[in-house]
Order: structure tokens, then C-alpha cells, then sequence
């Protein structure tokens, strides 16, 4: 056989081998696809005999200040801790000056609207139905008392502690209430009346200034016994009131109203909104040692300083972002913790405001 003849025959058995190959790999393949279904039904069959699925659940803790939430009071109890309370009867505390927050359980669901302690152990706490609430473990627990109440309606807005046990309260239908025992039991200081009592301030032993809607103040010159009731210039209602001293007294309200005293009240200078600058409410005033001026917070992230003879009256915001409401503030040394729909820290010296939570 020539050359080209062996090449020929050697190239035909090559094609042939080459046949029987690719014949045997698609049996192969065949059968691999015919088996798949039934491995598939095989698998799933035997994991649903054998296996047992395990859901893996994430626990959602939720942060103890959230941005549907609105405290509305705050107390220094000691060092860096305070205790807050808010709305649906939220109770809060922080031994870190605010920077974070645990709850406790208040055992109400009304809106707590203030609260104030004496010492790290027992404080109390005022709100809405006339509840009176009180801790003496340092609000781990706390307990509901009875509080005289109005057959009208019943709102207690802010109370205050003092010395050897004392508790001044007021609120709605002008009640005026106070415990000489820690919160345990309560007294109604005056006959009801149909005026909201807004804040109120015990400057010595006998001297309890009340401050009032419609530019009203009361005054108990016997420890309660019995009031006065004064009419001021203010054509707003009044939301808060402090004292320097029983001599120097500021009252804040609506539309940024600011009306003060020097003299213990024998005379009270009113000073309009066109006057301080400030237009929005104002919800709480204190004096403040460190940089020796009045300071009030309110509305719309608004803060205001003036001086002990009320003047020099000075305007701000809080930050160029946070333009919500606050409605009392705390002041220790330089620093102001400052709570309403947020929770922040204002130092009075920079005019710096630190959010701590929303």
C-alpha cells in the first residue's frame, strides 16, 4: 500500500475511534441526565425526613430614647446621675451624664411630666391623672401613691424636692400639693380653682411663689397656710419660674415672655418679647452660678441668657440642626442637660450643644 493509502486507512480507523468515543460519552451523559431528577427528588425527600431546619431570630432591642419619644422632666441626683421621665410613663436614668440610658419600669402608662429627687436613693415623679409616683432605691422600683384630686380633671405639671423630705407639686384645676415624707403622702395646700398652677418655687422657710396662666402669680408668705394672688403686665401665661435668692426671681411663659423681680417680689418688671428678642415659649429658667446669668430653654431649639438686673438680654439657638422643643433643663457647674423631643448637653460657656439622644 502506498503512503496516501496507509494515511487514508490510518485516518479512517482514527475517525472510528473517534466515533466510538463521543458514542460512549453521551451514553454517559444520558444517563447522568436521567438520573438527576431523581437525585433531586432523592435530596429533597430525605431533607424533608431528616433535617430539621433551626430559625436563627435577632432579638431587636430597642434604644431606650427613640424619635417618637418625649421627655419631659430631668433631675441631677448626683455626680454625672440623673433621672428623667416622659411619656406612656417612661422612666429613665444615666450615671454618665446623659451619654447613655437605661429604662425602669414606672408601672403607669401616662405621660410623666416631671420628677425630682432628693438624694440617690428616693425621688418622685408628677404627671398626667394626678400621679404621684415615688422610689426609694434609686428608681429601680417604683410605686404609685394617693394625691388629693379634682372631680374636674387632673394634670400635675412639675414638682420640686426640698429638705427633710419635702415635696412641692402643681398642676391643673390650681392645685397646689405637697409631702412632708418622701412622696409618700400628700396634702392639697389650696381649694381648686379653674387655672393651670405651671411651676412653682420655695425660696426660704416660709416663702412658696407659684407661677400661673394669664400672667398670674400666688404667693404663701405662712408655708402654704395661706395665698396671695398677684397680677402681673405679662398678657401670656407663664410656664416656669426660679429663684437666684428670696430676693432675685425670674418667670418665663409664652412668646418668649420674661417677667422678674429684685426685691422679693414687691415689685415685678415685665420684659416683652420686643424687648429680649426672644418671640418663641421659653419652658424652664434657672440661674446659673458659672457664668452668672438667668438662662431659659423652649421652643424650637431657642435658648435665651440675661443678667440678675434683667438686662442684657441675649437670643440664640441651641445648633445650626437641632430646632426642637425642649421643655426643662438641669444646670450643673457649666453644663445644662436638656430634655424634650431630644436629649442633649448645652455648655453655658461655649454655647455648645452636644445631642445625647433622640
Amino acid at each position: 500500500m502506498n503512503v496516501a493509502g496507509q494515511n487514508l486507512a490510518d485516518d479512517k480507523t482514527s475517525d472510528s475511534s473517534v466515533e466510538e468515543e463521543k458514542s460512549a460519552g453521551q451514553k454517559i451523559l444520558l444517563t447522568l441526565i436521567s438520573i438527576l431528577p431523581w437525585a433531586i427528588v432523592g435530596s429533597l425527600l430525605y431533607a424533608g425526613l431528616f433535617v430539621k431546619p433551626e430559625a436563627i431570630v435577632e432579638e431587636v432591642i430597642p434604644a431606650p430614647i427613640n424619635v417618637r419619644d418625649n421627655v419631659f422632666g430631668v433631675a441631677h441626683v448626683s455626680g454625672d446621675t440623673y433621672m428623667a421621665a416622659g411619656n406612656y410613663g417612661k422612666m429613665l436614668v444615666t450615671k454618665d451624664g446623659g451619654k447613655t440610658w437605661t429604662t425602669r419600669d414606672a408601672g403607669v402608662d401616662v405621660h410623666l411630666m416631671d420628677i425630682s429627687a432628693w438624694d440617690e436613693k428616693r425621688a418622685v415623679a408628677v404627671g398626667n391623672g394626678g400621679v404621684t409616683l415615688m422610689t426609694e432605691d434609686g428608681g429601680n422600683t417604683w410605686v404609685s401613691v394617693d394625691s388629693p384630686k379634682s372631680d374636674v380633671a387632673n394634670k400635675l405639671l412639675k414638682v420640686h424636692t426640698y429638705p427633710n423630705g419635702e415635696a412641692l407639686a402643681v398642676g391643673e384645676m390650681g392645685m397646689i400639693i405637697r409631702s412632708m415624707d418622701y412622696g409618700k403622702t400628700w396634702k392639697q395646700l389650696r381649694e381648686e380653682n379653674d387655672i393651670f398652677m405651671n411651676d412653682v418655687v420655695k425660696v426660704d422657710a416660709n416663702t412658696i411663689w407659684v407661677a400661673a396662666e394669664y400672667g398670674q402669680i400666688f404667693k404663701s408668705s405662712d408655708n402654704g397656710e395661706t395665698w396671695e394672688e398677684l397680677f402681673t403686665d405679662s398678657p401670656n401665661s407663664f410656664a416656669a419660674i426660679d429663684a437666684r435668692n428670696p430676693q432675685e426671681i425670674s418667670i418665663v411663659g409664652l412668646a418668649g415672655v420674661v417677667v422678674g423681680t429684685t426685691d422679693g417680689g414687691e415689685t415685678w418688671t415685665y420684659i416683652s418679647p420686643e424687648q429680649s428678642g426672644m418671640t418663641e415659649h421659653m419652658m424652664d429658667v434657672q440661674w446659673s452660678d458659672a457664668i452668672d446669668k438667668w438662662v431659659a430653654i423652649g421652643n424650637k431649639g431657642k435658648w435665651m441668657t440675661w443678667d440678675a438686673d434683667l438686662t442684657n438680654f441675649e437670643p440664640m439657638n441651641i445648633s445650626k440642626t437641632d430646632y426642637t422643643s425642649h421643655t426643662e433643663m438641669e444646670i450643673v457647674g457649666d453644663k445644662g442637660l436638656a430634655v424634650g423631643a431630644t436629649v442633649g448637653s448645652l455648655d453655658l460657656k461655649t454655647k455648645t450643644w452636644t445631642l445625647l439622644a433622640e
